[in-house]
């Protein structure tokens, strides 16, 4: 969590600079991104992800919680961390990102191997449907955040916003399985074949499993609570604009 914090901090700036260019305004105003920063800085994050870890371990069982985290007290749960977490920095880098999905994609062509464990992995661990639905509560957070800022020129109510982000569902999914494929493909590269299938073994079992619930309801939280801030924020920021 340490190490990812500053990354997640990192990928809301970059997204805010498109934001502003998807607005028509200038990319990389200061007070924007000042703004952005604040709500995205990473001792917030962190306090965000473990209120919404912690709800999410109430009625779970401790025991298996703690089996689940020995995996990552092992050489290779260490190493697994590690490498995780420098290719998500690494693909902050849009250039990078995009070689990552061509690599992916050339080694699906090909039969690579590899291909079959990072899709066994995905369906495995079930890493899709809840990466889709935190974007959806995001979105979602985003459009009331925005709504209660006087954001839109006619307001909107709960249902059409909940409409309005079911109809971007079938994009978020296919950019979150873009995005997944290329980023494990790249994170577990300089893993081997045996060291990989340990993994997936870990990654699909009850612990495993149980474990990862458990991290997803924390970035929900995290992400809802900065996507409705963010939301807050950008209908101020178009306000002042206006003005």
């Amino acid at each position: 969590m340490a190490a990812l914090m500053p990354i997640l901090h990192d990928e809301a700036l970059i997204e805010a600079a498109q934001m502003q260019e998807d607005m028509g305004r200038r990319a990389g105003n200061a007070v924007w991104l000042r703004t952005v920063s604040r709500i995205h800085s990473p001792q917030r994050l962190k306090r965000h992800f473990m209120q919404g870890a912690a709800e999410a371990l109430k009625g779970r069982p401790a025991d298996r919680i703690e089996r689940a985290l020995t995996f990552y007290q092992t050489d290779l749960g260490r190493r697994v961390l590690r490498l995780e977490t420098e290719a998500r920095r690494a693909m902050l880098d849009p250039d990078t990102e995009a070689r990552a999905e061509k690599a992916f994609w050339d080694a699906a062509n090909r039969d690579h191997p590899r291909i079959d464990q990072i899709e066994r992995l995905i369906e495995g661990a079930d890493l899709i449907a809840p990466n889709v639905a935190g974007g959806l509560n995001a979105l979602m957070a985003f459009s009331r955040g925005f709504a209660e800022g006087g954001g839109f020129d006619i307001p909107k109510n709960e249902q059409q916003m909940l409409d309005e982000a079911w109809a971007q569902e079938e994009e978020i999914r296919a950019q979150t399985i873009d995005w997944m494929e290329a980023y494990l493909f790249l994170a577990y590269a300089p893993l081997s074949d045996d060291e990989l299938e340990t993994y997936i073994r870990f990654a699909k079992s009850p612990e495993g499993k149980a474990l990862s619930a458990v991290l997803f309801a924390g970035f929900d939280a995290l992400f809802q609570q900065t996507s409705w801030e963010l939301g807050l924020a950008a209908a101020g920021h178009m306000q002042g604009d206006h003005l």
